[in-house]
């Protein structure tokens, strides 16, 4: 889809058995935050997430966002094969740290925000691989419609 000057690829990339399997792993290897360290900040405001959160990547990276630095947690061998498949997907990709967001439910969701973080490369790209419910991913930009994909 190019839409709106937004390009979005959007496609079944693993099979289901093979999704569930990865979800599985994920549900059982993965570490988040402690709640109390993946706070939010609005209108010098700090709000909780209704999530929670994770960061694994190369070392000596952190994860900041609303004012947060996190420092990140090495690759584990279920994230070592997915950032090679996002590597793979964008042909000459070099990604080198992994987020994750895990939802209670398909009720959770990020508020609108931008990813304007100063540690990150406007021009870059980003893969994000969904395990688990379905949601609802909308991409907002002035001047533009918004964009929803399942």
């Amino acid at each position: 889809m190019n839409e709106n000057n937004l390009n979005v690829v959007y496609q079944q990339y693993f099979s289901k058995k093979e999704a569930d399997q990865i979800f599985e792993d994920l549900e059982r290897e993965i570490e988040y935050f402690p709640s109390q360290m993946t706070t939010v900040v609005v209108f010098n405001k700090r709000y909780p997430v209704p999530r929670k959160d994770s960061a694994y990547g190369d070392e000596n990276l952190t994860y900041a966002f609303s004012g947060n630095t996190l420092p990140i947690k090495p690759l584990l061998p279920i994230l070592i094969k997915i950032l090679k498949e996002a590597n793979k997907f964008l042909k000459d990709g070099s990604f080198n740290y992994i987020l994750i967001n895990r939802y209670k439910n398909g009720q959770d969701k990020k508020r609108s925000h931008r990813d304007n973080e100063t540690d990150m490369d406007p021009n870059s790209s980003t893969v994000t691989f969904s395990f688990g419910v379905e949601g609802t991913m909308i991409f907002k930009r002035p001047n533009f419609n918004s964009v929803k994909i399942l």
